[in-house]
């Protein structure tokens, strides 16, 4: 498998719990970020303090390619001594609330190094069960954990 491929699914799976929120993020698209608005500016959207079960498993079955609409990582991850340390978000749909942003490292996702597929596959099955989600990044050379609950 290309190295550029392993990157995508971990930075998407990380970044699935934002998409179990009370609402579906949509993709912004270019023309419609230059074009001038009508609508007045919408207020930013409430954090995301809990992830509710039913909402992971509907967004697991709908597949990862859903993601990838929403968060760009860089192409290569961030490395450390020659070993893989995590990898740097480029950009991510601000309408999910979550404490991610780009610039930030992702590191570990409930405890698992999300360095191959396997494990980024691993910490998604693994979702359905969980009684949270345990986000270990970076951010500006400090680390930060974001946790979020998940509910029946």
């Amino acid at each position: 498998m290309a190295p550029g491929i392993r990157v995508p699914l971990a930075a998407t799976l990380v970044l699935l719990a934002a998409a179990c929120g009370e609402s579906t993020p949509t993709p912004k698209s270019a023309s419609a970020a230059a074009a001038p608005s009508a609508e007045p500016a919408r207020p930013p959207p409430a954090p995301v303090t809990e992830l509710k079960r039913a909402a992971i498993k509907d967004t697991i079955a709908q597949g990862l390619g859903v993601f990838l609409q929403n968060v760009t990582v860089e192409d290569w991850p961030v490395m450390h001594d020659g070993k893989f340390h995590g990898f740097k978000i480029r950009s991510i749909n601000a309408d999910w609330g979550v404490d991610l942003q780009p610039g930030d490292v992702v590191t570990r996702i409930n405890g698992i190094v999300p360095e191959h597929p396997e494990e980024a596959d691993a910490a998604l099955r693994a979702l359905e069960k969980a009684s949270a989600l345990k986000v270990d990044f970076e951010r500006d050379g400090k680390a930060k954990t974001l946790e979020l609950p998940i509910v029946d």
